[in-house]
């Protein structure tokens, strides 16, 4: 399980900066678009979008496709790009579940971002 550290941060949020002209974060009424709408497209990766600090200047978080990331405490999540090939499961106020390729821009407190067991899904 992955935890959040600086350094780590700090290199996300370099790479992230680099890569921010590749999107446009454009709100549909659901909250739900595809992910060639979000700044945050990087193949093999669910990107989670947070407040940006010092450490991490563009406030992604990237976990790599088939692991989980663990928050150290609730956070609010703005918004939430899936560039792998599994479904992931977000705990926040309930469970959301983020299909392969699928954008959410909607602020959730979310505690851990998982990989969907395949035979129960995300509401087990």
């Amino acid at each position: 399980m992955l935890r959040h550290n600086a350094l780590r941060a700090a290199l996300v949020g370099a790479t992230m900066t680099a890569l921010a002209a590749f999107g446009t974060g454009a709100a549909s009424a659901a909250g739900i678009q595809s992910a060639s709408s979000s700044n945050c497209i990087i193949t093999g990766y669910v990107c989670v979008t947070v407040e940006p600090t010092e450490a991490n200047p563009s406030g992604n978080v990237l976990i790599p496709q088939g692991t989980s990331y663990t928050f150290d405490s609730p956070t609010e999540v703005t918004s939430i790009t899936n560039e792998t090939s599994l479904m992931y499961c977000v705990s926040a106020e309930s469970r959301i579940a983020v299909a392969p390729g699928e954008y959410i821009e909607e602020t959730h407190t979310v505690t851990k971002v998982a990989v969907a067991v395949e035979s129960s899904g995300c509401f087990a």
